[in-house]
């Protein structure tokens, strides 16, 4: 898999103002976005068959509320597809959260001579792992910025690989999946470029995700084609995906960008990307 680097100076192309609006917090009719992870019914009944999860963020079309109740009937491509309580919906113009993070690390550094990374995942805060070594366990002391290779995951918990460690388990929630890299010097006073991403697709392999961004040209416009787009693994509870994103952009224009592929229905979530 192919990690795209960040070029300093490149100022992407900025979409247009998209037109604020409140959280309406109500039943809709059209584009709307799930504020939280929701269980998709068959009937407008809390004790009805679950026919799909949805995730929080998830760009779905109301299609109305049946009298006397707190359900409205949602879609995916003009297709019904079940229930859910009015209030798991917000408009499509409220301000987005971010939905998760993501790292760009030093290519100097953390690259090798053919410009291999040398891992898929930084650390971001100081961990202790548990190591295996000879067939036995002991604690690993990690620094933040540790970058580290996916081996696996097990038990809700992932296997990575160092340089110097052939197997250590980290939770997750420790580690920054690795987008790209950067050419910046932070030795002196500078700051680190922090900016923001916006993920449009998850797949199961890293080539099903570079044809996404075609496809998501097709759909989405041209001008977005410009954009540099990121290919990264993403840990679940259901395991390993690719999470398909593009930017870099400041966070207004990334919220102006969700907005906008919403009203096309296509989804959208933020990406928070830190530098190391």
């Amino acid at each position: 898999m192919a990690l795209l680097s960040l070029v300093a100076g490149v100022t992407p192309p900025r979409p247009a103002g998209a037109q604020g609006g409140p959280n309406l917090g109500r039943p809709q009719v059209g584009e709307a976005i799930l504020n939280r992870d929701v269980e998709v019914r068959v009937s407008a009944d809390d004790g009805s068959r679950v026919v799909m999860n949805l995730p929080k963020g998830k760009t779905v079309e109301a299609f109305g509320t049946p009298r006397r109740t707190s359900w409205t009937q949602i879609g995916l491509a003009g297709r019904d597809i079940g229930y859910v309580p009015n209030d798991s919906l917000d408009s499509i113009f409220i301000a987005r959260t971010v939905s998760n993070q993501a790292a760009v690390v030093g290519r100097r550094r953390w690259t090798l001579p053919d410009g291999t990374l040398r891992g898929t995942h930084v650390l971001a805060s100081d961990s202790a792992g548990m190591e295996v070594k000879d067939g036995k366990k002991r604690e690993a002391k990690l620094e933040r910025g540790a970058v580290l290779s996916l081996l696996d995951m097990r038990d809700g918990k992932a296997r990575m690989s160092t340089e110097t460690i052939a197997s250590v388990t980290l939770p997750p929630d420790r580690l920054l999946p690795i987008i790209g890299v950067h050419d910046y010097d932070f030795s002196g006073s500078g700051q680190a470029r922090n900016f923001f991403a916006a993920r449009v697709g998850d797949f199961l392999t890293p080539v099903e995700a570079e044809n996404g961004w075609s496809a998501f040209i097709a759909a989405a416009g041209p001008q977005y084609a410009p954009y540099t787009h990121f290919i990264y693994p993403m840990m679940g509870r259901e395991g390993v995906t690719f999470a398909l994103a593009f930017g870099p952009l400041d966070r207004m224009g990334v919220n102006n960008i969700c907005v906008a592929l919403a009203q096309r229905m296509l989804d959208c979530w933020v990406v928070q990307v830190e530098t190391f």
